[in-house]
């Protein structure tokens, strides 16, 4: 045999002994790669599963956090939600959704087995996978101002039930926070004018320094709401757009009794009658406070008296709530931790009086129709600045058309009530002190 003959031999047995090695090592090493391969793809799988598990448990529990306070309604609107967000059918499935009310937090977890499909081949067929939330039911930086109707037709009964709705809805806002100073809540009770209190004059409810006085005093009289002689704290429209917007005023007092003066006849049989008409007002305005017992003694303090002027109260509301003067309690508009509502209530039309907040009747010449469409301007003035507005319509005996303005006013037709009765009342200030309860994940 040659030498080359000879190493053409070496070379073939040499090649068929490498590539026996190399398919033996292949053999050995084939399960490895695959279940590393496998492995990758079942953790990646996992992965997305445990994100759209977590997605769907915080969505549900934001849901039902806000959806009620009883404890097992919140847990079925966690179900509902949560069996929607994250079907049967999808990849891994769930189960051990457990729900835990306890004071103003709601927690909730859930798991979920993901069925693997390489790893099994390493043993391991399921990977479960746990998800956790906590929801505070919490109100932070809130300011409301309720806008009530004090006016006649809500004697006996019905003021009393507002009384009840009212208080509720400040006792459930306080009872939300931690801290108290995370809820202001401010009072304008209305009819045929608004009371601005002593504030007008300069002085608080105590009689110690307020600020600047806003209302023209030229008889230098003193605030007492049940004395005639003095100033009742009830105020005049100024002129349109006064009348509708955040201005700075001043205002001039509204008489305790109006008298007119009619006469007949000539000469010497000329003759003249005063005729005093009685000129209701309202229990005050009490600026936004965070002193719950405050405002539940003035809500108690309410009574019913007067003709409707619901633009006249809506404008006050929108003073109030404002930062700017006369009542400077309030956040600013753009400072981003308080969220400004107003609640607007009213029991029936707007109605002009023989004496109001615009004068005796024989000398402005406004009309009903001029109240709505004032009333109009202030919404739309106060939803301008950011504010977030709920109307409420009660009994059964107002227009239609004053429904509508009602709806128009709202935020949005979510945020207009219709309440027909007293108990339907109580339950809408239930309700929207419960949508007032800022929530926020904490974990």
């Amino acid at each position: 045999m040659s030498v080359q003959s000879g190493l053409r031999l070496f070379a073939k047995h040499y090649r068929q002994c490498v590539a026996g090695g190399i398919a033996a090592s292949f053999a050995i090493l084939l399960p490895i790669l695959i279940g590393g391969t496998g492995l990758a793809l079942d953790v990646g799988e996992s992965t997305h599963v445990r994100q759209r598990l977590c997605s769907a448990l915080d969505a549900s529990v934001l849901a039902g956090a806000s959806s009620s306070m009883d404890d097992d309604e919140i847990e079925d609107t966690i179900n509902e939600f949560f069996d929607g967000n994250y079907p049967e059918d999808a990849i891994g499935v769930a189960s051990d959704l457990d729900v835990d009310v306890t004071d103003n937090e709601v927690t909730a977890s859930v798991t979920a087995d993901y069925e693997t499909r390489f790893m099994r081949i390493l043993g391991r067929e399921t990977i479960t996978i746990g998800c956790s939330t906590t929801v505070q039911r919490n109100v932070k930086g809130l300011e409301v101002v309720m806008v009530l109707d004090n006016t006649g037709s809500m004697a006996g009964s019905n003021i009393t039930s507002l009384k009840t709705s009212a208080t509720n809805l400040v006792n459930i806002l306080f009872d939300t926070v931690s801290d108290p100073e995370d809820v202001r809540i401010g009072l304008v009770p209305y009819s045929a004018s608004v009371n601005v209190g002593p504030y007008g004059i300069g002085e608080d409810m105590d009689g110690n320094a307020y600020g600047t006085a806003f209302v023209n005093n030229p008889g230098n009289k003193d605030y007492e709401q049940r004395n005639t002689s003095e100033w009742n704290g009830c105020v005049l429209a100024n002129d349109y757009d006064d009348d509708v917007t955040d201005n700075e005023g001043p205002w001039d007092m509204y008489a305790p009794y109006y008298g007119v003066e009619s006469c007949s006849g000539r000469g010497r049989r000329r003759s003249c009658d005063t005729y005093y008409y009685w000129s209701a007002c309202p229990e005050p305005i009490t600026p936004i406070t965070s002193n719950q017992q405050t405002l539940i003694d003035a809500i108690d303090d309410m009574d019913a008296s007067g003709n409707t002027l619901g633009n006249y109260g809506m404008v006050w509301g929108y003073r109030v709530i404002s930062p700017d003067y006369p009542f400077e309690e309030a956040a600013d508009y753009d400072d981003p931790e308080w969220n400004k509502a107003i609640i607007m209530m009213t029991d029936g039309d707007n109605q002009m009086g023989t004496y109001t907040a615009y004068g005796y009747y024989d000398d402005h010449g406004l009309n009903n129709g001029d109240l709505n469409d004032r009333f109009e301007d202030v919404c739309e003035n106060a939803k301008a600045d950011g504010i977030i507005i709920y109307t409420i319509t009660f009994t059964s005996g107002i227009s239609e058309s004053t429904k509508d303005y009602y709806r128009e006013c709202a935020t949005d037709l979510n945020h207009y009530y219709d309440a027909p009765t007293q108990a339907e009342l109580e339950d809408v200030f239930e309700d929207i002190a419960y949508a007032l309860a800022k929530l926020h994940i904490k974990n």
